[in-house]
């Protein structure tokens, strides 16, 4: 099956999820768990075939096979994910090929998709995820300056790229009528040691440039179309470069169809214009929307709309969805329910504490792939919220410095037609204050009058007994904007510090912007 000219929603789906679902899963299941996406947006579905240490979902001769030495374990879970894994490769031949087969009949083109430097094995070293090949090469790990992603392998040595070059082009062999192949460097993009990224990139260049030859060279043997090539890249050029990605030269050189930027958390304002600037039309540019803004969190249907209306008003050709799969298989997998009861569709999650209505989230499938449907539907944007843990997450918050009394501008994008909006609401907390701090606010050098804010305290702040992400004591603004000081595309909220508590010093944070349109 030859990959669309122009997806339109291209979905990930990291393998594991149906795997998790329930236990003694048959090939019927893993129809039923693929048939939501029949007659939707979803034009392409990118489903994981190996990540970890190249560990696979699919009956490899190249590396280990997911769950190999678990069959008999005190793990449950994982117990549960090597038997099914086994059990449908007994009944249809292949788990994967079985996939690909069924996305087929649906009319989805699939691609294979490989995590090109996966972390699990950071939080679970001997887990099953853990392959020999990572295993038996400690001396090749990034290691300790990473933080968690220290199990990521260093691509400047052969073996690693190599080993990947082999798994892909055995993919292709096996499953020939797959649409092509997807490279997720996002999973995770840590390919060298620090400072080395940019150095090092034409070392990368060679590496996808001989997966290209090796995809034309299996189209030619099989008499098809060209592979459909593509790789997940962090949020800008600059950044992509610094982790060893040169898109620039994959574009000149014609080697990738593709590319999805993003963050590891969902980021509203992804610099697709940049990406244009640099690419044109050569390549295909997808906006990467992951399922949440932050750990903890999911995005809401409305929260998707505007990720993807900021996308395609910036210039993206769709969106590229990241574990949706999790949203709409683990959460209802935290429902007890009767035994008897068929594995899918899967229970309604219900809304509960920070969560947003999980059980509307399969609507974005029919609406994120069609810019104009998305037109004059409600929508929330969310900036700023959380900090930047590792060089792939969002920017940094924000903040401004007791001691300084300076003011912090907050710059954040929006394309939406204001004036046609029934209600235009801007949120915006500010962290580890006092009542006795005051603030003053400007949006795009207009002062906002008092009367348009409305003040929420929390003097305890945010804990997790209600919310994932902790926060110190804060106000909550509200602001009602004059929509005569908003511009369609970026805007600036300035916030001023006027009076301080005396006593105190330090640093406040200016966290989870949200700009709600409803029409």
């Amino acid at each position: 099956m030859n990959a669309p000219e122009k997806p339109r929603i291209i979905y990930n789906d990291d393998g594991s999820n149906f795997l998790y679902a329930w236990d003694d899963l048959g090939a019927e299941d893993l129809r039923s768990y693929l048939g939501y996406l029949k007659d939707t947006h979803v034009d392409m579905v990118a489903w994981c075939v190996a990540f970890g240490g190249y560990v696979t979902y699919y009956e490899s001769q190249v590396a280990e096979r997911l769950g190999a030495g678990f069959m008999v374990t005190d793990r449950v879970k994982q117990r549960r994910w090597a038997h099914n894994r086994e059990r449908i490769a007994r009944e249809v031949g292949d788990y994967c090929g079985f996939a690909f087969e069924t996305l087929r009949e649906l009319g989805i083109a699939p691609l294979a998709s490989f995590r090109m430097n996966d972390a699990h094995m950071s939080s679970d070293p001997v887990g099953p995820v853990a392959g020999r090949f990572w295993m038996n090469h400690p001396q090749w790990r990034l290691g300790e300056p990473f933080g968690y992603y220290r199990s990521c392998l260093d691509y400047a040595v052969p073996a690693v790229r190599e080993y990947l070059r082999r798994l892909v082009a055995e993919a292709v062999e096996l499953f020939p009528d797959i649409a092509g192949v997807e490279l997720d460097a996002m999973r995770s993009p840590f390919f060298f040691h620090e400072g080395e990224g940019e150095a090092k990139a034409p070392i990368m260049t060679a590496f996808i440039r001989q997966v290209r030859a090796d995809l034309d060279e299996a189209a030619e043997r099989s008499g098809r179309e060209r592979y459909h090539l593509r790789v997940n890249v962090p949020r800008s050029p600059e950044l992509a470069l610094e982790c060893g990605l040169d898109v620039a030269a994959w574009a000149d050189e014609g080697l990738v169809d593709g590319i999805s930027p993003g963050c590891y958390s969902t980021d509203f304002q992804v610099p697709i214009e940049a990406w244009r600037a640099l690419v044109g039309e050569r390549l295909l540019v997808h906006s990467y929307v992951n399922c949440g803004p932050a750990t903890g969190q999911y995005l809401s249907v409305e929260e998707y709309r505007g990720a993807a209306a900021n996308a395609y008003a910036a210039g993206a050709d769709g969106v590229c969805l990241f574990n949706v799969p999790c949203v709409l298989t683990e959460l209802p997998g935290l429902i007890a329910r009767p035994v008897h009861d068929p594995p899918f569709p899967p229970p309604k999650f219900p809304a509960s504490y920070w969560h947003p209505d999980i059980t509307r989230i399969p609507e974005i499938l029919s609406e994120l792939g069609e810019p104009e449907l998305l037109a004059g539907l409600d929508k929330r944007f969310l900036f700023f919220m959380e900090e930047q843990k590792y060089r792939h997450y969002s920017p940094e918050v924000a903040g401004i410095e007791r001691v300084d009394e300076d003011a912090v501008e907050l710059c954040w994008r929006c394309y939406e037609d204001f004036d046609a909006a029934a209600e235009v609401l801007i949120d915006l907390k500010l962290v580890s204050v006092t009542v006795r701090d005051e603030f003053a606010f400007a949006l795009n050098g207009e002062p906002v009058a008092a009367e348009r804010i409305e003040r929420l305290h929390a003097p305890s702040g945010r804990d997790q007994r209600v919310h994932w992400r902790p926060l110190e004591p804060f106000s909550l603004y509200r602001i009602t904007p004059d929509r005569a000081h908003l511009r369609r595309g970026e805007n600036m909220l300035t916030v001023a510090l006027t009076a301080r508590e005396p006593d105190l010093f330090g640093r406040i944070e200016a966290r989870e912007l949200e700009v709600t349109v409803r029409y």
